[in-house]
């Protein structure tokens, strides 16, 4: 068996609970560092997610490829990747999230068919765009539509929404 540093085992345990409680030396530069190299690798990896989301929008309605994004972003695909899982996410999310947003915009626009919408947005079949819009809003693009138009006449007019009360005034019948 080994001996103890200090002496006997009661006094070693004592002594190596002591030292892990203290902090070390230059212990808090350390950890500001990390933090620093934390925050500055937080705002790169969101400077990327936006120029890559920036990237997918402005190809749509031609669906881009991983591998067209990371030549964009002048980086290999598998360090995209990486990059992507970093910020838990990945290409196929950031594309989802994309065509949502770009939906919500579309669909406020009531000249656009839902068609049309789903055309722009790089789907082929109006059902798909139609299964994906339910799966991010929870309903059908029209129905989210006809929720927005509506909104906006409430806005205009608090009561339009609501039955108005009606004065009636009698003339003449005292």
């Amino acid at each position: 068996m080994l001996a103890p540093p200090y002496g006997n085992l009661k006094r070693s345990a004592v002594l190596l609970c002591y030292r892990a409680e203290q902090p070390m030396k230059n212990q808090s530069v350390t950890d500001s560092r990390q933090t620093s190299c934390h925050s500055k690798r937080q705002a790169a990896s969101h400077a990327m997610l936006h120029k890559l989301s920036q990237f997918i929008m402005q190809q749509l309605p031609r669906v881009p490829r991983l591998s067209d994004a990371a030549s964009a972003l002048n980086m290999s695909c598998r360090t995209l990747q990486r990059e992507l899982r970093c910020t838990d996410s990945s290409f196929r999310q950031l594309l989802a999230d994309c065509r949502h947003t770009l939906a919500q915009q579309y669909l406020q626009d009531a000249s656009l068919s839902l068609q049309q919408i789903a055309f722009q947005l790089g789907f082929e079949e109006q059902s798909s765009f139609q299964k994906a819009f339910k799966s991010w809003q929870g309903c059908s693009p029209g129905i989210f539509r006809q929720r927005r138009q509506m909104m906006a006449v409430s806005r205009c007019h608090p009561l339009s929404g609501f039955s108005r009360p009606v004065l009636q005034v009698n003339y003449g019948t005292n």
